[in-house]
């Protein structure tokens, strides 16, 4: 009688198992399918713009960004420190020194303070 009864839980555990390899093999499909989806150049572009916008430092940098080209517009162009004359030269370069240290400081956030 013993006998009977191993040879039973015998299959049922080998049906057992046989389903669930079926269920893994299922799984490992649907996995591999979502990795191929993932590396297709559309979806790289998508995921790399979506972790770029969502970025929480995205507003600082851009601002920090337009701050320095206005900075080195204001510098260059307005008060161009080659000029003929001595005051425009002196004021552009005690101005791209002003500027330069004011940007140069960075605020610090009140996480920075505790």
């Amino acid at each position: 009688m013993k006998r009977i009864n191993e040879n039973i839980a015998l299959k049922e555990k080998i049906t057992f198992l046989k389903n669930k390899q079926e269920d893994d093999f299922l799984i490992l499909k649907q996995q591999y399918y979502a990795t191929i989806d993932s590396f297709k150049p559309l979806n790289l572009i998508k995921s790399a713009t979506q972790e770029f916008i969502s970025s929480p430092d995205l507003k600082a940098n851009l601002i920090n960004g337009a701050i320095g080209f206005g900075t080195s517009y204001l510098t260059k162009n307005l008060l161009n420190e080659d000029s003929v004359n001595p005051i425009k030269r002196v004021l552009g370069k005690v101005l791209k020194f002003a500027l330069k240290n004011f940007v140069g400081k960075k605020p610090k956030k009140s996480s920075d303070i505790d």
